[in-house]
């Protein structure tokens, strides 16, 4: 460390607002999603922030275990589909079967794969 010279960062620019329009401000910043520096950002220079809204995290696991869920009862209901004769049960399993590919595929995206 001897030689180096350490930088300072600049001091953060803070807004605290008025003690009348505090709940306001807060209310606004969680309804519009964004941080409140995005939100700052986007309020005073009327431009998109640097960053995306924040977006609540994915629980990996969860979203994994519903997959295979999904996966195992897409292969049960290949096992109760009739060989031959109720098309009424038959048509049903068939539109259970799409919802679940729906799911699948929507979980497939959520996880970042390809459906």
């Amino acid at each position: 460390m001897t030689g180096r010279r350490k930088r300072k960062r600049e001091a953060p620019i803070s807004y605290r607002p008025p003690k009348g329009l505090s709940e306001e401000f807060r209310a606004r910043v969680r309804d519009s999603g964004l941080s409140i520096n995005a939100y700052i950002t986007l309020s005073v220079f009327g431009q998109a922030a640097p960053r995306s809204p924040r977006r609540p995290p994915l629980d990996q696991k969860l979203a994994a275990m519903l997959l295979s869920q999904a996966a195992r009862l897409n292969s049960r209901l290949d096992e109760a589909a009739p060989a031959s004769g109720d098309t009424n049960r038959a048509a049903l399993l068939a539109e259970c079967r799409s919802e679940l590919a729906e799911i699948r595929g929507y979980l497939m995206l959520a996880l970042g794969r390809d459906p």
